[in-house]
């Protein structure tokens, strides 16, 4: 007898971290999951995610549609067919709900097939939430230029030209993505203004780290993107380590409170290979920004051509 069910899909960040670390240190791991992951790294379009997710456990999980909705973004994305036997997940990380996600089959799970669907859904929570919050971030930076800093409309156009620019001459090119940690509990303790100052004074601490050919945005609420030319990741990490240290090792006065603040930021790096688009340059970029905050915050991480380090 076919039947739908509808479950709470809870994971940690803890989870992300071990598939990522398993694959990177080549632990046996399932394939399908590997070829999985890799996949969904390459973009931040979550129709894509939905799309790639479902094309590729099609046939191993005997698929027949899926149906995924996010009401916040107003989000509702079909592919396939719907039939009577489905099964639900909402999707539960650290505390948020991620959308729901409705896989449907011609006949039930088999407590088996439950198990590996299961290790797949955990597999895709983590590039949906990265894609949410990518689009939030696009929602706030195309509505509004913050404190007079220049936004993402001019950093797309920007990594578009470099990036064509660098593959055209055969130049390497690193992209890195910066995040203010914790900064909207550090405005809420420290007051809106405040707020101001410490994306100024993170914007001012970047630029003095920098050559005149490097290039400096700011994208979404309170995350920065730099464009690197003639730079290969691994330098891009030393450049990304020193302004990780520079504002870290800075005390900011709030001067209302009279109390010394400390903030610190995570990074995201990635190298243009010949391959990218300049959106799986961002994509790429993103995720490994992701992972730095999901590592504990005030740290670097890489994210090479095929996955991250």
């Amino acid at each position: 007898m076919n039947s739908s069910s509808v479950e709470r899909f809870i994971t940690s960040s803890n989870h992300a971290l071990e598939i990522a670390t398993a694959i990177t240190a080549n632990k046996p791991i399932n394939r399908s999951i590997t070829a999985l992951v890799l996949k969904l790294q390459t973009t931040l379009n979550i129709n894509q995610i939905i799309e790639t997710f479902f094309e590729s456990l099609k046939s191993e999980m005997n698929l027949c549609g899926i149906e995924y909705e996010y009401p916040l973004l107003y989000t509702h994305i079909h592919h396939g067919l719907k039939t009577n036997s489905s099964c639900s997940y909402l999707l539960d990380v650290d505390d948020h709900t991620w959308g729901n996600i409705t896989i449907y089959r011609d006949v039930d799970l088999t407590e088996d097939e439950k198990v590996c669907l299961d290790e797949f859904v955990s597999v895709i929570v983590f590039p949906l939430r990265n894609a949410i919050q990518h689009e939030n971030a696009l929602t706030v930076s195309s509505t509004e230029s913050y404190i007079g800093l220049p936004n993402w409309g001019l950093m797309e156009r920007q990594i578009t030209r470099e990036a064509k620019l660098a593959l055209r001459e055969k130049k390497t090119l690193s992209l890195v993505l910066l995040d203010i940690d914790r900064f909207m509990t550090l405005k809420q303790k420290n007051g809106e203004l405040f707020g101001d100052f410490v994306i100024r004074h993170v914007y001012e601490t970047i630029q003095k780290t920098l050559r005149d050919t490097d290039m400096l945005n700011r994208f979404g609420y309170d995350q920065f993107s730099l464009i690197l030319n003639d730079t290969q990741a691994k330098d891009a990490n030393m450049i990304a380590d020193r302004i990780r240290t520079a504002v870290s090792d800075h005390e900011l006065k709030n001067k209302e409170t009279n109390k010394d603040v400390r903030t610190t930021v995570s990074i995201g790096i990635t190298e243009l290979n010949l391959n990218d688009s300049v959106e799986s340059l961002y994509a790429r970029a993103y995720n490994a920004l992701k992972l730095a905050k999901n590592s504990g915050r005030n740290v670097v991480k890489v994210a090479d051509g095929k996955f991250l380090r």
